[in-house]
């Protein structure tokens, strides 16, 4: 496992690179971005889903895609569920996080059919080695967005905090 892991963060590494990444980090337009290099928009939407038993997931649509997440949490996991659905989008993972049932029950008026034909993926879980990609890249974007917030050598408050410590 620990070989598989290496893999997928080395991978996700090479994946957030290649990110057209905003500075200062916002998650809302790092998915903008995203999803105009794709060529397939990328919209948040803020849901109640723990009664679904799901954190967030995504749906590919015919010319775009959908990323829920719980609305319901803190903000932290908020950002981290968006990056692991998106983690599964960029990593062109072809599985489907949740299952045929949740997405019914967030569209309790559509045919069962019409929501077989929206995912057009397996209705089975990710597999392992996916999800450990999404979870990957979702660490992999926080470093680099963590690594982007440090305060620049020469950032007033670094020269005060300099001044006050003693260098």
């Amino acid at each position: 496992m620990w070989w598989s892991t290496r893999r997928a963060h080395r991978r996700c590494r090479r994946l957030v690179a290649r990110l057209d990444f905003p500075d200062p980090f916002d998650l809302t337009e790092l998915c903008r971005r995203a999803g105009r290099a794709r060529g397939r928009p990328i919209e948040l939407v803020p849901a109640s889903l723990s009664a679904l038993g799901v954190s967030g997931l995504w749906l590919a649509a015919d010319r775009l895609d959908y990323i829920w997440y719980e609305q319901n949490t803190s903000a932290p996991h908020r950002e981290h569920v968006v990056l692991h659905e998106l983690g599964h989008i960029l990593c062109d993972h072809g599985g489907s996080g949740p299952a045929a049932q949740v997405l019914a029950a967030l569209f309790p008026q559509l045919d069962p059919e019409v929501v077989g034909r929206m995912l057009a993926r397996r209705h089975d879980a990710y597999t392992g080695v996916e999800e450990l990609e999404a979870e990957a890249f979702a660490h992999e974007v926080r470093v680099r967005a963590d690594r982007a917030f440090r305060p620049r050598e020469d950032d007033e408050v670094t020269d005060r905090l300099g001044r006050v410590l003693g260098d």
